[in-house]
């Protein structure tokens, strides 16, 4: 079941998912994080520094980077990346988290494109970037099990791809459609920010 916030004073740029569980909703109020679809993130980096410069958000997470190694950085946070499989600069997911926060990466073992880290901020919170290609077929099972291998809170954010009425949506897919499940099997609150 997803749950809609009346009000969320939160800053967020460019979110177009956030799933957050077992979360307190005052946590958010507090910190900053965005989540962006760069379609290149060396193209990108003077939109990216101006995003930092502006917002100062603790956690950045960035979907379709188009990156092959981990030699960027970004002044004042730390890069954790993974690069699409095929070490192809396309695809692949970031997260950049502010170098005076305390964090470290998770591993996952999973087909998907994700990266998570653990990042102690007024608690201890897990962040997830998640990217699911429009035109690659996931398999429910890898989704659920990237829950599971995320210690709770956590927060996933990312381009999923999918649409449906559910989150405001005029048209519907499968991918929508698979996301409300995701959603409904994991026990997952949606926020969608514009």
């Amino acid at each position: 079941m997803a749950c809609q916030p009346a009000r969320l004073r939160t800053s967020c740029l460019l979110l177009s998912h956030l799933f957050v569980r077992y979360l307190p909703f005052s946590f958010l109020l507090i910190a900053t994080f965005v989540s962006w679809n760069c379609r290149g993130f060396k193209n990108k980096s003077m939109e990216l520094r101006d995003l930092v410069n502006k917002h100062r958000p603790i956690c950045i997470a960035l979907q379709e980077t188009y990156l092959k190694t981990d030699k960027h950085n970004i002044r004042h946070y730390k890069i954790f990346s993974k690069h699409h499989i095929d070490n192809r600069a396309s695809g692949g997911v970031a997260i950049l988290a502010a170098s005076d926060i305390p964090s470290i990466p998770l591993t996952l073992n999973t087909n998907l494109q994700a990266v998570a880290i653990r990042i102690q901020t007024r608690s201890l919170v897990t962040v997830c970037s998640l990217y699911l290609p429009h035109s690659e077929r996931v398999n429910q099972i890898e989704l659920n099990n990237l829950v599971h291998k995320l210690p709770s809170p956590f927060i996933i954010l990312g381009d999923l791809n999918g649409h449906g009425p559910f989150w405001g949506s005029s048209d519907s897919n499968a991918r929508g459609q698979q996301i409300e499940k995701f959603l409904a099997d994991n026990n997952l609150c949606l926020f969608k920010f514009r």
